[in-house]
């Protein structure tokens, strides 16, 4: 009995100094959390985004101050791994050769996300279909320049990507037939397309089948975060969100019902096997 209360007591110690060391790494200062414009996934606004809401979330069960940061995709790669933030948001394809080097140090995957192709049902009457990427060498494929679904296209070499430096821009080529499907998650795509053509919308599709899953991670700079203080605290906040019910209430807010979020885009730790 004394055993088990003194086991208990220790395991309290050390929880509690779990939490009160990243305040001695952060100096007082909060956490920089890097982040690039992908709405509604991460996106510069009062309302976060999906991703970075539930990174916030976590952080803040944490006791950790953290503060967003909107980098353009390359910029905030090079800027975690040297050090000039604490960390930074986005799919595990964008730090590979980080990870490689021991730049950064990964944490949670926070969610996944569905890329699939918008297309235009007037383009495609009778929807789009398709067995392997490269049956969709004939079409013209709109991209974001630099962004992990880029990086995985890049490998099928037959594809014709045409590449654009923002969402707005890739939309607007759909819309006018200058490319014939957009590489996107689906989410993102068909807000796009819903704020910008209101009237005709309805008119565009999202491929059901996604070609990948991404996910969406956490990641620590070596340099500001050595001994992995702030990615543990940030894995006891993670848990506390999945456990409470905050994580399964940010999803619902953009996918409008827990029925409709996709057992895919889950974190790992709530799929079902």
């Amino acid at each position: 009995m004394m055993q088990n209360v003194e086991r208990t007591f220790i395991r309290e110690i050390l929880t509690a100094m779990l939490f009160l060391l990243p305040f001695h790494y952060l100096a007082g200062q909060p956490l920089t959390l890097l982040a690039f414009e992908y709405p509604p996934i991460y996106q510069n606004e009062e309302n976060p985004g999906v991703a970075c809401e539930i990174a916030l979330a976590a952080f803040k069960e944490a006791d950790i101050e953290a503060v967003l940061s909107f980098l353009p995709v390359k910029r905030m790669i090079a800027s975690l791994s040297a050090g000039e933030a604490h960390a930074a948001i986005g799919g595990r394809i964008l730090f590979k050769h980080e990870l490689t080097s021991g730049t950064v140090a990964p944490s949670n995957t926070i969610m996944h996300v569905l890329q699939t192709f918008i297309y235009d049902t007037r383009r495609f009457p009778e929807g789009l279909n398709y067995s392997s990427l490269t049956e969709l060498s004939p079409y013209r494929i709109g991209v974001l320049n630099g962004s992990g679904i880029m990086e995985f296209l890049k490998k099928e070499s037959a594809l014709t990507l045409i590449p654009n430096t923002i969402h707005e821009g890739s939309a607007r080529q759909l819309y006018h037939g200058w490319i014939d499907l957009w590489a996107i998650v689906d989410l993102t795509g068909l807000a796009y397309i819903r704020n910008l053509y209101p009237a005709e919308n309805k008119s565009f599709k999202a491929y059901s089948l996604p070609y990948e899953i991404g996910d969406i991670t956490v990641f620590f700079s070596a340099k500001q975060d050595p001994e992995g203080i702030l990615n543990a605290s940030f894995t006891e906040g993670f848990k506390k969100i999945l456990s409470n019910g905050t994580y399964l209430k940010i999803l619902q807010s953009y996918y409008g019902e827990t029925s409709s979020i996709p057992e895919e885009a889950l974190a790992p730790e709530l799929i079902l096997h």
